[in-house]
C-alpha cells in the first residue's frame, strides 16, 4: 500500500514541477514560482491521496475488513466496547433498559 502512495506522490511531484507540465505565474520569480506549486501540490495532494489509498485498500481486496483499535476486541465497534466500560464501573448505557 505505501509503495501506491509513494508512486502517487513522486508522480505528483514530478508533473507539478515548475516548467514540466505548467509553470504559475508564468514570470514570476524562482522562489515565488516553487512556492505557488509547492501550494498547488500540497492541495491536490490533500483533496486527492485518500481516494488513491481507497483505490489501493480495493485493490489489495482489504476493503472487508474492520481495523479494530489497539486494545479493542476483534469484531467489537466503538460503541460495544464503550458499554462493555460502562458495565465494568457500574453504568448503564443510555440505550440499556433498567431493570
Amino acid at each position: 500500500m505505501s509503495l501506491l502512495i509513494s508512486l502517487y506522490t513522486a508522480i505528483l511531484f514530478f508533473i507539478l514541477v515548475p516548467g514540466v507540465l505548467l509553470r504559475l505565474p508564468p514570470k514570476g520569480g524562482k522562489f515565488t514560482v516553487a512556492a505557488v506549486h509547492a501550494l498547488v501540490f500540497g492541495l491536490i495532494y490533500h483533496f486527492t491521496h485518500k481516494l488513491v489509498w481507497r483505490a489501493g485498500v480495493s485493490l489489495e481486496g482489504f476493503e472487508a475488513l474492520e481495523v479494530s483499535a489497539p486494545g479493542q476486541k476483534e469484531g467489537m465497534k466503538h460503541d460495544d466496547k464503550k458499554k462493555e466500560g460502562m458495565k465494568k464501573e457500574g453504568m448503564k448505557h443510555d440505550d440499556e433498559e433498567e431493570e
